[in-house]
């Protein structure tokens, strides 16, 4: 089973993944996730990515096709999170032969409430949120005791303009799919247990 999941940022998209992958037994690949261990490596690329993403902005298509690919490598059942971004990327990974599509709809308002409250952990591995997911102590991670932060691109502006760079370049894949009658739309407003259960609805119609 192949799968696109799609969504604006803060639509939930990686804590539904994380669901599809350990019940569905999907490798998961995140192209946010792959983009932010090339940061975290110091590399002359990764630090130009990491120019890119601070400022709300998408990083280059052939880059991101390039980082995805090789994680896929030649498996045949996988997730990919957020991506495709853009047409162009949707139209150069036709090859792969994705058909199920996934859409989280969620409103611009939602989604700053949402990710202004976010918090990570030293490592990146674990998230909460000050409201709906706050820690045992505040400011400390519950797994590994590091020091909760908040990304800078979780800062009201920048996601803001996240929201008008998606809007732009992003929203325009999920009109591409659904004109191939092969979209999905879950309504990610929700609390994330109804979320997942409309997710696991759709895939269990596949």
């Amino acid at each position: 089973m192949k799968i696109i999941l799609l969504g604006p940022p803060g639509s939930g998209k990686g804590t539904v993944a994380d669901h599809i992958e350990k019940e569905f037994h999907l490798k998961h690949i995140s192209t946010g996730a792959l983009l932010r261990e090339e940061v975290a490596k110091g590399t002359t690329i990764g630090k130009d990515i990491q120019k890119i993403i601070e400022k709300g902005e998408l990083v280059p298509d052939d880059l991101s096709i390039q980082i995805m690919r090789l994680e896929i490598g030649n498996k045949k059942d996988y997730l990919l999170d957020g991506f495709p971004r853009t047409v162009n990327q949707a139209q150069k990974i036709e090859d792969l032969e994705v058909n199920h599509i996934i859409y989280l709809e969620i409103a611009e308002k939602e989604v700053i409430e949402r990710l202004s409250g976010r918090r990570v952990c030293a490592t990146g591995e674990h998230n909460y949120h000050v409201q709906y997911l706050p820690p045992k102590k505040e400011g400390k991670c519950d797994v590994d005791g590091t020091k909760l932060i908040q990304r800078k691109d979780d800062d009201p502006k920048v996601i803001k303009e996240r929201f008008r760079v998606y809007n732009r370049q992003t929203a325009p894949v999920v009109e591409y799919y659904r004109k191939k009658d092969i979209l999905k739309i879950v309504d990610a407003a929700q609390k994330p247990e109804k979320v997942y259960g409309e997710v696991r609805k759709v895939l269990n119609h596949f």
